[in-house]
């Protein structure tokens, strides 16, 4: 029988009672973890072959975070407002959940960033992305430049408030709001997206995700940033180094048969919509 985890977002109001409906799981399959947390490390030790998270897309990114290279098929439970990632309601799971206990479950393979930060003072810090390493360039606000290359070889210099590099995941986050470009979710390419550069000339590109890219500061400010999916910061200043490969595993996404990626891009951000007519 089919062995499953469940883990829920503890500041969803909704948690309790979504965990409460999943009693549908019963005869189906074998619950083996459960769990109201953002850390889903403690469900390896089970050995589930999915993993039920119930939230939003921040919650699954958390997930993944902790699971590491260990990660598991996840099937993603919308608690929340967007649910671009959490691809389920429980609704549509006691409906049409029963594909999840067949022989051919359909997963998406998604490319993950490792980041890793070298300090010129101070230990490295490193971590894996599901969506971004973005960095900003921080009080007081000062223009940045970066100086960016590829296997070794000098791509640009970038001047402006900094740069996003995005998976294909994080495509549709941070990076299309800074004009990035839409990637497929199963696409095996970083993209590198300037903020506010100081030149028309930049625009983003999109790189083979098997590249080493190198990131140094070349000027920056007091609190210039290194933001990981959001989540994990640090100070970066010069000297130092933002190292970006693949990470050694993907994030392992249970895809909703019902929806396409470009479903879930017309419904959920309205692209390609008509522009409405005036009252």
């Amino acid at each position: 029988m089919l062995r499953v985890g469940v883990i829920a977002s503890p500041d969803k109001e909704l948690a309790p009672r979504a965990m409460q409906r999943l009693a549908w799981l019963d005869g189906r399959c074998e619950v083996v973890f459960s769990d109201v947390s953002y850390d889903a490390s403690h469900a390896l030790v089970t050995k589930p072959d999915l993993l039920f998270v119930l939230g939003g897309d921040g919650t699954l990114i958390s997930v993944a975070h902790s699971l590491g290279e260990n990660q598991l098929r996840i099937v993603g439970v919308n608690l929340g407002k967007l649910g671009f990632l959490a691809e389920f309601t429980i609704e549509q799971l006691e409906r049409e959940g029963a594909f999840l206990f067949g022989a051919d479950v359909p997963v998406t393979c998604r490319v993950m960033l490792n980041v890793r930060i070298e300090h010129a003072e101070g230990p490295s810090f490193e971590t894996p992305a599901v969506n971004d390493c973005v960095i900003h360039a921080g009080p007081p606000y000062r223009m940045i430049e970066l100086i960016v290359e590829a296997d070794s070889e000098e791509v640009a210099t970038i001047r402006g408030d900094g740069l996003i590099i995005a998976t294909p995941s994080g495509s549709t986050a941070h990076n299309l709001a800074a004009g990035g470009p839409i990637l497929e979710p199963t696409a095996e390419s970083f993209i590198l997206t300037p903020i506010c550069p100081h030149a028309l000339t930049f625009r983003p590109l999109a790189m083979d995700s098997h590249r080493r890219i190198v990131v140094r500061p070349a000027r920056s400010n007091e609190s210039t940033t290194v933001s990981v999916d959001g989540h994990t910061r640090r100070v970066i200043q010069r000297h130092d180094r933002v190292i970006i490969t693949r990470y050694p595993a993907d994030f392992l996404l249970v895809r909703n048969p019902k929806r396409s990626a470009w479903s879930a891009l017309r419904k959920k951000l309205m692209w390609g919509a008509r522009p409405r007519s005036g009252d």
